[in-house]
């Protein structure tokens, strides 16, 4: 099933994607993004659930899948820039 993630993910939801393909924890994540982590675990867990994905490395492995985060380049970014 090939999802078109434009339709599925706001821009936030897709630079915490990124963040993530980066390593970053959910504390350095919130800093990133300026939200508490609480709120990032929460969008987090949201993603999974929508995805069907376990795990953040899921998640992240079905962003690459799907075209969401380039493939080649380091460190990972969006295949659409982000604003």
């Amino acid at each position: 099933m090939d999802l078109v993630f434009d339709d599925l993910i706001n821009d936030r939801d897709t630079r915490l994607i990124v963040l993530l393909a980066r390593g970053y924890t959910t504390t350095r994540i919130a800093r990133e993004l300026k939200l508490s982590r609480y709120t990032v675990a929460e969008r987090i867990s949201k993603l999974l659930d929508r995805f069907a994905c376990s795990n953040r490395s899921q998640l992240v492995a079905y962003s690459y899948a799907h075209k969401l985060l380039d493939v080649g380049i380091w460190p990972p970014g969006a295949a659409e820039p982000l604003p």
